[in-house]
């Protein structure tokens, strides 16, 4: 169905405010989803932080270009959803490649994280890295490690003498 010139020019303004204002975003290829595997995703999504939309790229391409996205991105064809976040990529960017295992009608086509582009294979990429929270907890066990073990090397010395203590106390009683 064809849009008025003032549905357009909403349209181009709701994409523009998008590309403007999140940190990043996955175009992915819609073409094979159906109502209900597109919902299911968008739910998905939703609980990471994320959100889907699907565009219509005459427009999107426009808001693309006037807002000076890479142009790597403006390269495609037939239809397209957009994935865009505030934080984490890593956790659309699983949420897409579990969709792809599952349903094999999610293809990632690219995307654009803190100005840059990324291929498809980069985005897919992104999922295989742990989310911030795990890395972060990885990151604080490892920089405890080295206090932590200074900690039971001082507690071993004290428990050692303890037991010599203790040992010639129960000798000499």
């Amino acid at each position: 169905m064809s849009k008025s010139r003032s549905q357009k020019t909403e349209l181009l303004e709701r994409y523009k405010e998008i590309l403007k204002s999140k940190e990043g975003y996955f175009l992915i290829n819609s073409d094979k989803a159906d109502t209900l595997t597109t919902t299911g995703l968008k739910i998905q999504l939703k609980s990471t932080g994320a959100n889907l939309a699907v565009v219509k790229n005459s427009i999107f391409k426009v808001a693309l270009q006037e807002t000076e996205q890479p142009l790597s991105t403006q390269e495609f064809d037939g239809p397209t959803a957009i994935v865009y976040f505030d934080e984490d990529p890593t956790a659309p960017a699983k949420l897409i490649k579990e969709a792809q295992k599952k349903t094999q009608l999610f293809d990632a086509r690219g995307g654009v994280y803190e100005g840059e582009f990324l291929t498809a294979e980069k985005v897919m990429q992104l999922a295989e890295i742990p989310s911030r929270e795990i890395l972060l907890g990885k990151l604080l066990g490892t920089m405890s490690a080295p206090v932590s073990g200074f900690m039971n090397a001082l507690a071993g010395n004290v428990r050692g003498l303890t037991m010599v203590l203790k040992g010639i106390s129960e000798k000499g009683a």
